[in-house]
């Protein structure tokens, strides 16, 4: 699959019915020719010397003579009768070997890796494969997903990791690229790792395990877990002694765990049950669910499958039921990818269902790829040496391969996931190209290759890898490259179909029914349902407040378009105040169900991907009807503080302002002091030409000698009140400051586009790419915006509305072990602007449980509050018009009622008060809640699965794989391209890094980070240059590198060892 396209292979069946058989091989050769008549011989040639049969010569068999010894001594050995070797009888298999390399001069091809990161294609070809020798899943990268991000006023968790598994849970662990699949038992977390045993009796551990399936409390009774728990060799916090142990598979023995691995036995026999007696329902899964793509529950899919009469108490399936149809999704090549792996309820599991479309489209590009190899090689089905779609291919291939020479002399071509940077500057002279109108079977080809190389859409054990690794062989371009989805990934950018700057994350994280628009430069994206939703009339007029006694002051950069929040200040007696936090109201006339809701629900959020910026709700009449200004509706969140802090009351107000000032975050840090210490890192890195500064902001905005002297109180005022509330916060566990982060800032000034044919588009001129670290902004801002949260949160909790809370999973019954960690450990590195060593954060995660959005409220320890949802963005974020939602229904239904909803008091901020509305909120509830949008069972079944999905890729486009991509291509293009930013603010790309090792990975590979911009980097055996051996690598240690290659589309960096620190 993965052989270097200058090598043609023949297989021998091919190869045998071609030569002119002699009399010692004529029988042989015609039973090769049938083998339907003669089953029995090619049984016996696959159980031994199959292998063997195999010519591998570039050169073609017609064309060899006796002359050649060689060639005579291959072909003399392919044609004559196989017999079983005998041990007396020496092989000859090393000399064969030595004349095939002998007729095949050249760098020996690479192989993919055994054990490859996921979602990278591995060797599943000449490595041997067994239970025994079952290795799991690994996430890419010790990456910046495993960790919480701050962006700004929330805490967002990224991560996949089973923090929330609990000793009996039944958990799948699979290897992708094994196509294997055990099940196993979690015998808890300790010190930080999970430990396990499987069905076949194997001892593992791991720290950020990946499943598929889950079946909590499976075994309910700690005291069958005890003999094994007391049997594992090592307790130890150590990755690298865990993975010593398992490797030389030490752990309990099989006598000692015999009634756990019958439990899984009993499990994987109901359900294999199942899935024998549905066996034609459960084939049909594909096409079950319509023609389109969509996004589907696990639960969803087994309704569709699976008879009513399984399900059990409750309205059902038992766990047995759900793993068979989750068996039969897995299995499915084409049809099905998993978007989330964690440990959460079945109900959280989501699948995307591809369309009919690109379900059809692989099974014909098979085709045309398997017609046009046989047809080239001579022999096909039909005997005829030339076909329609042998033809059409061909002529794909050739226009291909007309493009991409004349591409060439603009860009180069990279192995680093990316091509050049333009030779022809965006105000020179244009180069002329003659970019092909593709065909019907042209364009089926790239739309396999874009589903292949840029959405990921098979994985990394597939069968349909060989289909692009064929294409590109064919293409017969990519000589000296690796032809995997990587090489796919520039071969789309060579012929235009995307951009040379093109962020893979965005194909890779793209969802159902969201639509990608490969060339936003260009192509307008397509009109939808939306643009033409009309807006409803204002359904809380009567019930508005004016605060036209009140000034607003909108804190936000100057470019900003979506004006969210504000925040005002309103005196009460006692040195007391009330704190208004303003937001923008359009729920007040944006129905749940209309097509804009929709629309918002399809994104999630804003996307703020440098250079591919794209709004939730798109529409300017929305942005400019709702965006906070003078005479604007608003929804008030409300508290009133004292001096120390304290929240002593608080409501939510429908409202309308009058007075508004715009500031920006700096002048307010100016006017007021608070801007502490930097600890933000100065290092830059720019390549391109910097835009020139536009001047023009987008309203006007209000500097600090502008202020007046009570606007100047007034924000002083709320700056100590803000730092007061804070200080409480603090008091209550909240992480005191995070590591400042890099981040790409990306100006397409420079970009001129050239010709297109309406698919394919080209450019002169490349992205100006600024890399830095970023701070925390604004303490009065991120503060008050928690505060109006909290109180939103309260709000709902008081009158039993249910909403996505913002909780820690384990984080209340971690509390005491929490505390003393982060006040020991933790915060200690943070405040000495330290990044702590991946342990510390692997610790903090199992003991905090992950971060979730769950309607039964709970902590969120790390922000020091007992209660929290985010209400700010309802512009921006449609977890937060959502809540809008929620909370405007309840505010006409208690005008409709006449009184207020309440029907429990939150009590202040301590754990017990947490608690008491945990079991309150689990309770069943007496009174129905018909008024409001989304039920409880509404926002628990159906929209906080495919919320949690949209949430965190949307995230991880912007915050993590989305910024790190902008960041590599900058850092390829100063490498090996030589590009310097006349900028004075630029500093040169350094010659060598230091690399941190973190952890060493089954002794394949060492993992780490390098000291520029604090980049995940990895050490591969071949790149320990004899400085180290990989056995002796220990987390913490310190090496000078250099690159050893940058890969963009993959997201990875690989450095070569030069000496130890």
């Amino acid at each position: 699959m993965m052989r270097r396209s200058s090598q043609r292979y023949v297989c021998w069946r091919c190869l045998l019915p071609r030569r002119t058989p002699t009399s010692a091989t004529a029988a042989f050769s015609t039973s090769v020719a049938t083998p339907r008549r003669r089953p029995e011989l090619l049984r016996t040639l696959a159980r031994h010397d199959r292998s063997q049969l195999r010519s591998v010569s570039t050169e073609s068999p017609a064309s060899r003579t006796v002359a050649d010894p060689a060639a005579d001594l291959t072909s003399d050995w392919a044609h004559q009768p196989r017999t079983l070797r005998t041990s007396s009888q020496k092989s000859h298999i090393r000399e064969q070997l030595g004349i095939w390399e002998g007729q095949n001069p050249g760098r020996t091809a690479a192989i993919p890796t055994d054990q490859p990161p996921v979602g990278t294609v591995s060797n599943t070809y000449t490595k041997s494969r067994g239970e025994w020798g079952f290795s799991l899943d690994m996430l890419a990268q010790d990456d910046d997903a495993t960790r919480p991000h701050f962006d700004g006023v929330d805490i967002v968790d990224l991560g996949q990791s089973g923090s929330v598994l609990q000793a009996g849970d039944l958990v799948e662990v699979s290897s992708s690229s094994w196509k294997i699949r055990l099940l196993a038992i979690c015998l808890g977390n300790f010190n930080g790792h999970f430990h396990f045993y499987t069905n076949t009796g194997k001892w593992f551990t791991s720290r950020t395990i990946r499943t598929g399936f889950v079946v909590k409390r499976f075994v309910e009774d700690p005291a069958e877990l005890r003999a094994v728990v007391d049997a594992i060799p090592s307790l130890s916090p150590s990755s690298t002694e865990l993975n010593e142990l398992q490797d030389l598979n030490i752990g309990p023995s099989r006598d000692l765990a015999a009634s756990l691995i019958r439990k899984m036995h009993t499990f994987q026999a109901a359900s294999r049950l199942i899935h024998q007696t549905y066996v034609e329902r459960l084939s049909r899964a594909q096409t079950q669910f319509g023609k389109k793509e969509r996004m589907l529950s696990l639960r969803e899919i087994a309704d569709a499958l699976l008879p009513a009469s399984l399900k059990r108490n409750k309205g059902t399936f038992p766990p047995e039921a759900l793993y068979a149809v989750y068996s039969v999704v897995e299995a499915e090549d084409v049809a099905f990818t998993a978007l989330d792996r964690g440990a959460r309820h079945h109900e959280s599991y989501m699948f995307a269902l591809h369309s009919a479309e690109v379900q059809g489209n692989v099974t014909h590009v098979e085709k045309l790829v398997r017609d046009y190899y046989e047809l080239s090689s001579g022999r096909n089905k039909t005997g005829k040496r030339h076909s329609a779609s042998s033809a059409t291919l061909a002529g794909f291939l050739e226009q291909a391969r007309d493009l991409i020479d004349q591409v060439r002399k603009t860009r180069d071509w990279s192995p680093h996931g990316m091509i050049g940077p333009s030779n022809k500057p965006s105000s020179g002279t244009a180069v002329t190209l003659n970019v092909p109108a593709w065909s019907e079977t042209s364009l089926a080809v790239i739309k396999f290759i874009e589903h292949w190389a840029a959405a990921g859409g098979f994985r990394s054990g597939s069968r349909c890898h060989w289909i692009g690794a064929s294409i590109l062989r064919a293409l017969q371009r990519y000589d000296d490259a690796i032809l995997d989805s990587t090489t796919g990934w520039t071969f789309l950018q060579e012929i235009g179909w995307i951009p040379p700057w093109d962020v893979s994350a965005r194909h890779a994280l793209r969802l159902p029914e969201q639509q990608l628009n490969r060339h936003p430069a260009l192509v307008p994206s397509r009109t939808s349902e939306a643009a033409a939703a009309e807006l409803g009339p204002d359904q809380l007029a009567d019930l508005r407040q004016d605060f036209a006694r009140s000034t607003a002051y909108c804190i936000d950069s100057a470019d900003t378009l979506d004006v969210d929040d504000g925040i005002s200040l309103e005196p009460a007696e006692n040195g007391e105040y009330w704190i208004h936090i303003h937001v923008a109201d359009p729920a007040s006339r944006i129905a749940p169900n209309s097509e804009l809701a929709k629309q918002g629900a399809l994104r999630a959020q804003t996307n703020y991907l440098a250079g591919f910026y794209q709004r939730m709700l798109d529409r300017d009449d929305v942005r400019d009807t709702f965006s906070l200004g003078p005479n604007q509706p608003t929804l008030t969140f409300s508290a009133r503080v004292d001096e120390t802090g304290r929240l002593l009351d608080s409501k939510v107000t429908p409202g309308i302002l009058r007075d508004v000032v715009y500031i920006t975050p700096e002048d307010v840090s100016s006017v007021v002091g608070d801007a502490a210490p930097s600890v933000v890192p100065s290092d830059v890195l720019e390549v391109g030409t910097p835009p020139e500064q536009d001047g023009h902001p987008v309203r006007k905005m209000t500097t600090p000698d502008g202020l007046s002297r009570a606007q100047r109180n007034e924000l002083m005022t709320l700056s100590k009140l803000a730092t007061a509330i804070q200080r409480v916060r603090l008091e209550n566990g909240a992480t005191p400051v995070y590591p400042p982060k890099p981040k790409a800032s990306v100006s397409l000034d420079s970009v001129a586009p050239g010709v297109t044919n309406g698919d394919s588009a080209f450019y002169f001129g490349d992205p100006y790419i600024r890399i830095a670290y970023a701070g925390q902004g604004s303490p009065l801002v991120s503060s008050l915006m928690q505060l109006a949260g909290e109180v939103g949160a309260r709000w709902c909790y008081e009158r039993d509305i249910p909403i996505p809370y913002r909780v820690q999973l384990l984080a209340g019954e971690n509390a005491e072990a929490l505390r003393a960690f982060n006040r020991d450990i933790f915060y200690p590195q943070l405040a000495a602007g330290k990044n702590p060593p991946p342990e510390d954060w692997h610790t903090l995660r199992s003991l905090v449980g992950g971060y979730d959005v769950s309607t039964t409220p709970a902590p969120n320890l790390s922000m020091g509050l007992d209660l929290y949802t985010k209400v700010t963005s309802p512009l921006r974020r449609y977890p937060d018009l959502l809540v809008h939602w929620q909370i405007e229904a309840a505010l006409l239904e208690e005008r409709r009622r006449g009184k207020s909803l309440v029907v429990r008091k939150f009590t202040g901020n301590n754990e017990a008060a947490a608690a008491a509305a945990a079991t309150t909120a689990s309770a069943p509830k007496k009174e129905p809640r018909k008024f409001l949008p989304f039920s409880k069972q509404d926002l628990e079944d159906t929209v906080l699965p495919r919320l949690r999905i949209r949430e965190r890729h949307g995230k991880l486009l912007d915050n993590v794989d989305g910024n790190s991509q902008w960041i590599l291509q900058a850092l390829v293009r100063a490498w090996r391209f030589g590009e310097a930013s006349s900028s004075s603010t630029s500093s040169p790309l350094p010659q060598t890094f230091r690399f941190a090792a973190s952890d060493v990975v089954a002794g394949r590979m060492v993992k780490g980070r390098i000291d520029w911009f604090d980049q995940p980097a990895t050490v591969e055996l071949e790149d320990m240059n004899g400085v180290e051996r990989i056995a002796n690598v220990r987390p913490g240690d310190v090496f000078e590198v250099e690159l050893s290659d940058v890969n963009v589309h993959a997201n990875q960096i690989r450095v070569r060892l030069l000496k130890k620190v």
